[in-house]
């Protein structure tokens, strides 16, 4: 199962990578055995010029501040895209997934915050993981870059920009204040997202053997 969270502009932008198949045509893995889901955290109506252009420049700002209001957005915007992949793990046996967005650093490093908080993780490593994803991005880095900066909404901010990309933990652990503070716990989230107390648990039994077994 792959978990797709992007909007439909970003995947109509970034054609090449799906040929634009993928919004076209959601079954096109099914000739590998995988499924597609499309589980956008934002609406189209959300991804006008204005909108993302304050999302971004939340991004760009110095310290911590900018990230955890991007962050607190997605959480909010995200409840029906991640009820949806939370009730699939909440299966007896969910067989396994692969979630993303366009990079894998904010909307799906949110989610994977929360199932870690869910199965207990301290929160320096939940902030350690979080932090790999710069060595992960490495390579794009640059791309992902210059593609920004052509964004007129970000008014050249090389500086700003290269804040935008980074994953550093301290963004991460101010993120975890936040969402302690906002809901409480991981299961308090989950529970705005519509799961059941039973689902959390089961949910929370995939998260603690996915990370016992290594997955």
């Amino acid at each position: 199962m792959i978990f797709d969270l992007r909007s439909a502009p970003e995947i109509q932008r970034l054609g090449k990578e799906w040929e634009g198949l993928a919004v076209e045509n959601p079954d096109v893995f099914k000739d590998y055995g995988i499924t597609r889901q499309w589980v956008p955290v934002f609406a189209e109506k959300d991804y006008g010029p204005e909108q993302v252009g304050l999302r971004y420049k939340e991004y760009t700002r110095s310290g911590s501040e900018g990230f955890v209001k991007a962050y607190q957005d997605i959480l909010l915007s995200g409840k029906e895209a991640y009820g949806t992949i939370f009730r699939y793990l909440a299966q007896e046996k969910p067989k396994p997934c692969l979630v993303h967005c366009t990079a894998g650093k904010d909307r799906t490093g949110v989610l994977v915050a929360i199932l870690f908080l869910l199965a207990d993780a301290p929160p320096d490593e939940i902030a350690d993981e979080y932090a790999l994803t710069d060595l992960g991005l490495a390579e794009r880095k640059p791309e992902f870059i210059e593609r920004l900066l052509l964004n007129p909404a970000l008014g050249g901010n090389r500086e700003g920009v290269e804040n935008m990309v980074s994953s550093k933990r301290e963004n991460m652990l101010a993120t975890l204040e936040m969402i302690s503070r906002e809901y409480g716990s991981a299961q308090e989230y989950m529970k705005s997202c519509g799961l059941s107390d039973d689902e959390i648990q089961r949910v929370r039994k995939t998260a603690v053997e996915g990370a016992l077994s290594g997955i």
